[in-house]
């Protein structure tokens, strides 16, 4: 296993400022080193300020000008003649009284076409932005839970492997809030998922999320549902069926020490 997977859960942690005091130190000091793990830090915090940002405001369609152009352009005239004296200036009249009903019928036409997708707008952002509130809600409210001092760190690895499967369970029994990150997990067939499991300190134990991992052999479990306050011994993953189990039907891969 290479610096890089070494430090790539606790990046993540980093970001979210869930770290203890010795991590944070040992993460920074290899920040100082690293060009490549200070990139992607950057890249993650970048993630999370994107929950807080605000969308644009609507832009009114650019092509109006040429649209009410070529609806002028269109109005049938009538041939050329040469016009008597006394109704030469009536014609001039009504010529420019059919361009102003057509550029008044358009201008209607246009602001009415506007006018509804500029409410349409305005909903799409009224609904995004309270999504996006929430969304950032949830994630102070998670990060204040990592963070408190009744959280708990399990460190889980596995034996006779190469690279060295590892991951990080961080857990609050009074609100039931787990995260999982791991790191190096070998790939499953399709039948088959990882299963992470509460091992609580009397009791069988309790399911806490399905995951499989990406192309790099990383996986995360966020907030499982969990009852509350149970009092966690370890965490363990087994290799399960695809849609899961209600108990574990293989031996522990993977089983964590609190640190």
């Amino acid at each position: 296993m290479n610096v890089h997977e070494q430090f790539a859960e606790d990046l993540s942690l980093y970001a979210l400022g869930a770290l203890s005091s010795e991590e944070r130190q040992a993460v920074e000091r290899h920040l100082e080193e690293c060009s490549v793990c200070r990139r992607e830090l950057e890249r993650l915090r970048g993630d999370m300020t994107l929950l807080a940002l605000s969308v644009s405001g609507s832009i009114p369609p650019s092509r109006s000008r040429e649209r009410l152009m070529a609806a002028i352009a269109k109005e049938p005239r009538r041939a050329q003649v040469r016009p008597q004296k006394a109704t030469a200036w009536w014609t001039a009249v009504q010529w420019a009284t059919a361009v102003a009903a057509v550029v008044i019928v358009v201008i209607i036409v246009l602001l009415s076409n506007q006018n509804g997708d500029l409410r349409r707008r305005v909903a799409s952002l009224e609904a995004n932005s309270t999504e996006q509130q929430t969304q950032l809600m949830q994630a102070k409210e998670l990060i204040a839970s990592l963070t408190s001092a009744e959280a708990e760190h399990f460190i889980l690895v596995a034996n006779n492997t190469s690279p060295q499967p590892q991951g990080k369970a961080i857990y609050v029994r009074n609100s039931g809030t787990l995260v999982f990150l791991a790191s190096n997990l070998p790939q499953l067939p399709p039948q088959k998922a990882y299963e992470l499991w509460l091992i609580p300190a009397s009791g069988a134990p309790i399911p806490a999320g399905l995951f499989r991992p990406d192309s790099h052999g990383s996986a995360a479990v966020i907030k499982p549902p969990l009852p509350l306050g149970i009092e966690a011994k370890t965490f363990a993953i087994t290799i399960e069926p695809a849609a899961g189990s209600s108990a574990p039907t293989s031996q522990p891969i993977m089983v964590g020490t609190q640190g």
